[in-house]
């Protein structure tokens, strides 16, 4: 699992390994900090899967699944990672700070949220959270809420982004306390990315240790 400083300078002399469809989802951002962080963020998780890999960072050929999953396309030969055991990953970043959580145990998904002020908490909570999450408490429209609020939240995201499924399911039906979705359980581990983020990973297999870095 990888923290990524999303604030760090570098990224105008590094954007040549991004891909031409990154570059373009970059260039799609209105703001000019958006485009800089989404950059930035890819560049971290290309030179994080060639460090794994032993790939150039601009070699590496990503795919997406139907719902936007990202995962590596199988290199015939050449570069040896067709010939490499199965290997997870997945992205999420808000704000300043990115999350990056790579392994070989299964389908990874990862979420960090920003917790921040919400107009209508209450409404929220009823029509995204189970109805076991929401007796958690009972004052979800208060400013105290919030945290627990965001961690429910980025535990969901996590599930159906291990899953492939992203938004395409309803939140309520993403079972965060015993880790379920469908029928299907997941391990889930929640993450604390920073003061004022939260975050979660979930995998379809619980992984022997779990080890937490910085990037860079």
């Amino acid at each position: 699992m990888w923290r990524i400083d999303l604030s760090a300078g570098g990224e105008s002399v590094d954007r040549t390994v991004l891909s031409p469809d990154e570059r373009a989802r970059a260039e799609r951002l209105v703001s000019a900090k958006a485009r800089a962080r989404f950059r930035r963020a890819r560049i971290a998780l290309r030179r994080l899967l060639s460090e794994y890999l032993g790939v150039p960072p601009g070699k590496l050929a990503l795919e997406y699944g139907a719902h936007g999953k990202p995962r590596l396309v199988p290199a015939p030969g050449g570069d040896g990672t067709g010939d490499a055991p199965p290997f997870f990953f997945n992205l999420s970043h808000s704000g300043g700070v990115a999350l990056c959580a790579v392994g070989q145990f299964g389908e990874i998904g990862v979420d960090i949220e920003r917790i921040r002020p919400l107009s209508y908490p209450g409404p929220l909570a009823r029509d995204h959270l189970s109805p076991e999450e929401r007796r958690l408490r009972s004052d979800w429209d208060a400013a105290a809420a919030r945290p627990e609020f965001f961690r429910i939240w980025a535990r969901k995201e996590s599930i159906l982004k291990a899953a492939g499924l992203g938004l395409s399911r309803p939140l309520s039906r993403v079972d965060t306390i015993r880790g379920r979705l469908d029928g299907r359980s997941w391990w889930l581990m929640d993450l604390f990315p920073g003061e004022g983020f939260t975050g979660a990973v979930a995998c379809s297999r619980a992984p022997e240790t779990v080890r937490q870095w910085s990037w860079p």
